[in-house]
């Protein structure tokens, strides 16, 4: 039976060790360090999206050092959650896990678009180049005497593939229980050219983690207690093989990881968007760890987690964006103005008044566009009597005292709506750069 408890202790006993070791060990200090960096590139990005509602609203909504304290909250869950089951599984680190060639394919991919900026295709691409060159190796042999090329050869995959399942499955709970939290509200055009309403969800965790290291070392080398696993444990055994006389030494070790989650909710709310990519990132990450653990024991089927790795992701990807924009836009209303938001600390959110409601009527004058419903607030600036219907459908009667000629409403967008909007193309630097080189050829 796995001993759940003695884990649990373990991984909390190893983060606290990484939080305040330096202390003692001043070598730990690595591990507050890379805390502050990662939070450091999570404040940035919240201070990004607040710009972005501020330039398209005239003010923010996010608060980003607010935000960025939640998202370590919830990145402390799930580093927790990460680390258990790294632990319980026994996806150890090794040197052959080859995540040292992850991330600069990641990078990479990043420049092309920033949402390949993922494990997933990282992973898929590394997978992709060790066993083409598996294969090659078979009629030219010495290949496998280039040192870069014989360590890329022996990257474990189905390791590494169990790794990338496990990280979208902590992935998966964090957007399932907070990826709807500051969604902020947009105004985009659609792939049918409609300027519409709706929300853009963005959540960054930095995740504290007890990663799994196996180490090759001499009995006489270890020191402190073990904890007894079952027979089945680890479910991946290492490819390391030790030397006579040592044995493998499984230790959990503090590092800092961050995952990141960034969708669109059009025709849905922020929570039914969110629940439902949670869903299928679950359904994902489970079959991508069945396949790496079914290659671990299976050699001949690796080719199958490192196909759908990434293949199975985009799937997801281009699943969730034909569901949003073959829908209804959800905030377009069939009579009056649905609202996109009220601003923060305005005399609309004081009264209740926010994403979803509609305004039927201002003062006894019907307004079914937001230029009739500013019209109608500008003919009386001082008090303004609404007709709503809540988000359930519900009539109300509220009462509105403008504050500093302003109530803080901001109508979903509508055939009169004209201003800015957000590009959603998400380009990267080499596409940008092949785009102006084209043109530049073109004459353009």
């Amino acid at each position: 039976m796995l001993p759940l408890w003695d884990i649990i202790k373990l991984v909390l006993d190893s983060i606290a060790h990484g939080l305040l070791g330096w202390i003692n060990n001043p070598g730990m200090i690595y591990f507050p360090i890379m805390i502050a960096v990662v939070l450091t590139i999570v404040l940035r990005q919240h201070v990004r999206q607040a710009k972005i509602e501020e330039h398209l609203f005239g003010a923010p909504f996010s608060q980003p050092l607010r935000q960025t304290l939640i998202s370590l909250g919830f990145g402390l869950v799930g580093g927790f959650l990460a680390s258990v089951l790294m632990l319980s599984l026994g996806i150890a680190l090794s040197e052959q896990i080859g995540i040292i060639y992850i991330w600069p394919v990641v990078l990479v991919l990043m420049l092309v678009s920033p949402r390949f900026m993922c494990f997933a295709y990282g992973g898929g691409v590394v997978g992709a180049a060790v066993l083409l060159l598996r294969t090659v190796t078979h009629f030219y042999p010495a290949l496998s005497d280039i040192g870069f090329l014989a360590d890329l050869m022996a990257v474990d995959l189905p390791a590494l593939m169990a790794l990338v399942g496990l990280l979208h499955l902590t992935e998966a709970f964090l957007i399932f229980i907070s990826g709807h939290l500051n969604a902020s509200p947009i105004v985009v055009k659609s792939p049918r050219g409609e300027v519409v309403g709706g929300f853009m969800l963005q959540r960054f965790w930095p995740m504290p983690i007890a990663a799994l290291l196996v180490l090759a070392v001499y009995p006489t080398e270890i020191a402190g207690g073990s904890i007894d696993m079952p027979n089945w444990w680890p479910l991946l055994k290492p490819l390391a093989e030790p030397n006579p006389g040592m044995i493998l030494l499984y230790s959990p070790l503090p590092i800092v990881a961050a995952l990141g989650y960034s969708d669109i909710a059009v025709a849905s709310s922020p929570r039914q968007k969110s629940r439902w990519s949670a869903r299928n990132l679950l359904i994902y990450s489970v079959i991508l760890l069945i396949l790496a653990i079914g290659a671990g024991n299976w050699p001949s089927l690796v080719l199958l987690p490192v196909l759908f790795a990434p293949l199975g992701h985009e799937i997801l990807i281009q699943a969730g964006n034909r569901r949003e924009w073959n829908g209804r836009p959800r905030l377009q209303a069939e009579q009056g103005v649905k609202l996109l938001a009220t601003m923060p600390n305005s005399p609309a959110r004081e009264q209740g008044l926010d994403a979803d409601w509609t305004i039927l009527g201002v003062n006894g004058i019907e307004v079914n566009s937001a230029q009739e419903l500013a019209q109608a607030l500008s003919a009386f600036p001082g008090l303004a009597e609404m007709d709503v219907l809540t988000p359930q459908g519900e009539p109300h009667a509220v009462r509105l005292h403008q504050r500093e000629g302003k109530l803080g409403l901001v109508p979903a967008p509508d055939s009169s709506r004209r201003g800015a909007y957000l590009n959603l193309q998400g380009k990267g630097f080499l596409l940008r750069m092949w785009e102006k080189f084209k043109k530049k050829q073109s004459g353009a």
